[in-house]
């Protein structure tokens, strides 16, 4: 499959870039970004088809699979600490030890993990995020941070994030009562992912919809939680919580980029 080839030889290359000098190879990743955009939307409703006939291409997995990993790469070459300001640092390298962690996690726990093994990780997100002002990060004098320092530490509160969804994910079953809040968040995240990686709509009558909706799910809550029909709590609230924050740190830092403009 020509798409899958190119995106193994676009891996590679990230690779390689990852030990050049960071001013050196942040042009050819903005490049190499675009390309990654293109290939995207070469998808018809999220899978990749054949040109000639319109079927789907084998190899879904391998090759969405792929083309994320292509832009987790070029995320993580993008967000280069040097960008941010000495102020800023500990809290830089506290989110990295978050995340080293839990990719450990990742590799050698991922199906035995409780929700409660999670919760302190949970915590120091919660604790990092509530650090924000109007969705940004200040410095030591009460100003927001430079943008290209914004970017850095929001890819990597995302980052975060989006493993402990995955570890959740993993670890523990979402009821099938709390699948249609599941697969909501999922879709908003997805939107909200899809309309930062393009750059826009920026605008706040953009916004308000995805605003909109993230309340509505919110707004099921009762006492924090979600609960079916009966009442009762059901399983999946560690993972679904997870989709929330993430939902709202995005929605935070889309805003935050409007008022910017």
């Amino acid at each position: 499959m020509p798409t899958y080839e190119e995106l193994v030889s676009i891996r590679r290359r990230l690779t390689a870039l990852s030990f050049v000098a960071h001013d050196l190879a942040i042009v050819e990743a903005k490049e190499l970004q675009r390309r990654l955009i293109e290939i995207d939307d070469l998808r018809v409703n999220d899978r990749f088809v054949n040109a000639e006939d319109g079927t789907v291409s084998e190899g879904q997995t391998q090759v969405v699979g792929l083309l994320e990993e292509c832009f987790d790469c070029l995320h993580d070459l993008m967000a280069e600490g040097s960008a941010v300001s000495k102020d800023l640092m500990p809290l830089y390298d506290r989110l990295m030890e978050i995340r080293i962690q839990l990719e450990k996690l990742l590799l050698t726990s991922r199906w035995t993990l409780r929700e409660t093994d999670l919760w302190s990780y949970q915590v120091q997100l919660q604790d990092i995020d509530a650090m924000r002002r109007n969705g940004q990060f200040k410095d030591a004098t009460g100003e927001p941070a430079p943008q290209q320092a914004q970017a850095v530490l929001n890819f990597l509160l995302h980052k975060c994030y989006n493993l402990v969804y995955k570890l959740l994910s993993s670890s523990e079953p979402v009821a099938e009562s709390l699948m249609p809040v599941h697969n909501q968040l999922r879709t908003l995240r997805r939107c909200l992912l899809e309309v930062k990686k393009y750059g826009g709509p920026l605008s706040a009558r953009d916004l308000y919809p995805y605003q909109m909706k993230l309340s509505s799910i919110d707004n099921l809550r009762t006492d924090g939680k979600f609960l079916d029909d009966e009442g009762h709590i059901p399983e999946g609230q560690g993972v679904v919580m997870s989709l929330l924050n993430e939902c709202y740190d995005l929605m935070y830092e889309l805003m935050a980029a409007e008022v910017d403009e």
